[in-house]
């Protein structure tokens, strides 16, 4: 499989790469043979990883020398009760400032991805973290809602509670509409929140104090991002009809 997966990449045209794969190192032996593969071709490539990877030194010091580019990590929330409430004990939040200073030290790019409307929240939860990534100089953020995805304890646990908003349109726009009734807010003011964070992050001022000069080709990919997403900002809607909540 490895020798397939090389195969097919020295085809390719670019030799800047995205692998796909949602936890890429979930199998830690077939990537580290895969990276091992890799360093001869001279790439720069991208994925997508678990927190758990960045403790991993001997992981990364292959990362590293492979050609890693980017890495898009899930945060999730700078909150430790609310990390506690997800079950995600890879995420240590007293380890997130040693994590982000290893990234940036090796030169690798990365992006975070934040969810928020968990009933450990309030809604300090946005000023803090924004405060935390501009802080730490995080050069690109997602920022998305909760969603009571069907199938799942939290969907069933929302039915119980009576707190599913349009549930016939769950799973339509994932992460961006509000389909719960919060805790400590409205379905609107959450919506809102997590749109002013984007915003906020995403604003010139909060660039200029975040990212580098461009002068290396992963600060060059972080300042394109960021006016990508700023162009996101200006398609927010917010079109859901929350006035029964």
């Amino acid at each position: 499989m490895r020798q397939a997966v090389v195969e097919e990449i020295k085809r390719l045209p670019s030799r800047n790469v995205f692998f796909a794969e949602s936890n890429f190192g979930v199998k830690r032996k077939h990537a580290m043979e895969l990276m091992e593969a890799l360093i001869p071709l001279r790439l720069r490539w991208s994925t997508l990883w678990s927190m758990n990877l960045c403790y991993d030194k001997e992981f990364l010091d292959l990362a590293q020398r492979s050609g890693l580019l980017h890495v898009n990590i899930g945060m999730e929330s700078i909150d430790g009760q609310t990390i506690a409430g997800m079950r995600k004990g890879q995420n240590k939040t007293e380890r997130y400032h040693a994590v982000l200073s290893d990234l940036r030290r090796r030169g690798i790019s990365f992006s975070l991805n934040f969810i928020f409307g968990w009933d450990t929240e309030t809604r300090a939860v946005f000023p803090n973290t924004l405060r935390f990534l501009e802080e730490e100089k995080v050069p690109v953020a997602y920022f998305n809602l909760l969603p009571p995805e069907k199938g799942t304890s939290f969907y069933d646990r929302m039915r119980r509670q009576d707190r599913i908003i349009d549930e016939h349109e769950i799973g339509r726009w994932p992460g961006q509409p509000c389909h719960i009734k919060p805790l400590y807010c409205t379905p609107r003011e959450l919506q809102e929140d997590v749109q002013g964070i984007h915003r906020r992050f995403y604003s010139l001022p909060s660039m200029i104090r975040r990212l580098p000069l461009p002068l290396n080709t992963p600060a060059m990919a972080s300042w394109m991002l960021n006016f990508s997403q700023r162009r996101v900002s200006a398609h927010f809607n917010g079109e859901n009809n929350f006035t029964s909540y």
